[in-house]
């Protein structure tokens, strides 16, 4: 989620041209158009693109503008008012940075790299939407031990992944298993982590892909209470969101 912004003077460094405001840049960046791969079934689980970070570098497949924006500024899909068109066509994004950062400069870097390449400029409004909050179901959370050790690599996918009628969220946060959350059939508003956990974790959703296909299957909502001990609650919330005004195609590598 996109932090609150406190006054004037934060406002416009946050969405000024990032070369004016003196952001970080990566030290080198590629931008190719993503080459034509052959066209397969659609659906749950057919992760559109991928979006891969380490300490040091940032690799985005079969990206487009909307994607960069919603990772750059850390952000929802409903959060992003932008027109279709500039969206059109999709990316293959190579970045490198000078020194090893964290994914927050990372964002920054890419904000950076949209500003000077694509020639993104945006505004800021306000907007208040029913969504769902996921939160902790009473008897406390039945998570995955949360992932330790020295991997700093993480990959984010567009959507959770089908095995065996199961879905499989690897390597997420709950922030971004929410977020894959609010685009599978049958959720009718956005759902945003409201647990207050932290961490990454492998999650697996059993019989869940399986059961979205079923007139009498069990709901979404049931099978997360069940076997992870978090609910969906529905409530209103008002949410900062982001406004294209201008981009371009990007410039020459």
């Amino acid at each position: 989620m996109a932090h609150r912004l406190i006054g004037t003077l934060v406002t416009v460094l946050l969405i000024a041209p990032q070369s004016q405001a003196q952001s970080p840049a990566f030290e080198v960046a590629s931008i190719k158009p993503t080459a034509k791969a052959k066209s397969t079934p659609g659906g749950e689980g057919s992760a559109r693109y991928r979006i891969e970070h380490s300490p040091n570098s940032l690799t985005m497949r079969r990206v487009s503008l909307r994607d960069c924006v919603l990772w750059a500024y850390q952000v929802e899909e409903f959060q992003l008012s932008m027109p279709d068109s500039l969206s059109a066509k999709d990316y293959d994004i190579l970045a490198k940075a000078a020194a090893p950062v964290p994914v927050s400069q990372l964002r920054r870097m890419l904000q950076q790299l949209l500003a000077d390449r694509f020639k993104l400029t945006l505004h800021r409004d306000t907007k208040t939407i029913p969504i769902y909050a996921l939160t902790v179901a009473k008897g406390g959370p039945k998570l995955p031990p949360v992932k330790t050790g020295g991997d700093d690599h993480h990959v984010v996918q567009q959507l959770p992944l089908v095995e065996n009628g199961s879905f499989v969220f690897p390597d997420t946060t709950l922030a971004d298993f929410a977020a894959k959350l609010s685009l599978l059939r049958g959720m009718d508003r956005p759902v945003l982590d409201r647990t207050g956990i932290d961490g990454y974790f492998d999650i697996t959703l059993k019989s869940a892909a399986a059961a979205l296909l079923q007139e009498n299957g069990p709901s979404l909502f049931t099978l997360l209470q069940e076997q992870l001990g978090l609910k969906l609650v529905p409530t209103k919330t008002a949410f900062e969101i982001l406004v294209v005004d201008h981009a371009e195609s990007p410039t020459e590598n």
